[in-house]
């Protein structure tokens, strides 16, 4: 059946052209027809090529031009070429897997895409996830963030100089023998 796949393409692209060609096709004076047919669009585009076929076919049987032939070549020419396209390129279309080798891997693959939902979901059953985001940094270690006590009474004077500068004091005393910090003089000024 996949045969027929390309075929199918090919008159589906064949359909396309022949609708695009319609433009290239005198209209007759005085008629104002929507559709061009197929008859019309093969004689303006190859005019010798249809006579020829008439010709032969009068020769076999003059009932296969007259009413069989001329009947089909009446209706437009994609949908003659497109309505075939379509059918074979349905019937030719993938159906699922091929072989049992196949369904595996994409199951193996939908366990792979699955495997941290799994892991969430037996940390959270496991009670793991109690503390919230593990990702989070931890700042316990930080001097500054340690050396901040502050008092529900002291929020007046947090932004005060003089609060900054016993902070300042304060974390140098717990560096202690540590000696100055980068950019900082022995004499405790910037």
């Amino acid at each position: 059946m996949r045969s027929l796949r390309y075929p199918g393409w090919a008159l589906l692209l064949a359909a396309f052209a022949s609708a695009a060609a319609e433009i290239i096709v005198p209209s007759a004076p005085g008629t104002r027809d929507f559709f061009v047919s197929a008859h019309e669009l093969w004689y303006s585009g190859w005019p010798g090529s249809l006579i020829k076929l008439q010709i032969r076919l009068e020769r076999i049987e003059p009932m296969l031009w007259d009413p069989i032939l001329t009947g089909v070549l009446a209706l437009p020419a994609w949908l003659l070429l497109g309505l075939p396209g379509i059918v074979l390129t349905w019937m030719s279309r993938p159906r699922g897997f091929a072989d049992r080798r196949e369904r595996a891997e994409v199951r193996k693959y939908e366990e792979a895409l699955l495997l941290y939902d799994d892991l969430a979901r037996e940390a959270r059953e496991q009670g793991m996830d109690k503390d919230g985001d593990d990702m989070l940094p931890d700042h316990s270690g930080h001097d500054a963030l340690d050396a901040l006590e502050l008092d529900d009474d002291a929020d007046d004077d947090i932004y005060s100089m003089e609060r900054a500068e016993e902070m300042r004091l304060e974390i140098a005393k717990r560096r202690g023998a540590q000696g100055p910090g980068p950019g900082e003089r022995e004499d405790g000024g910037a």
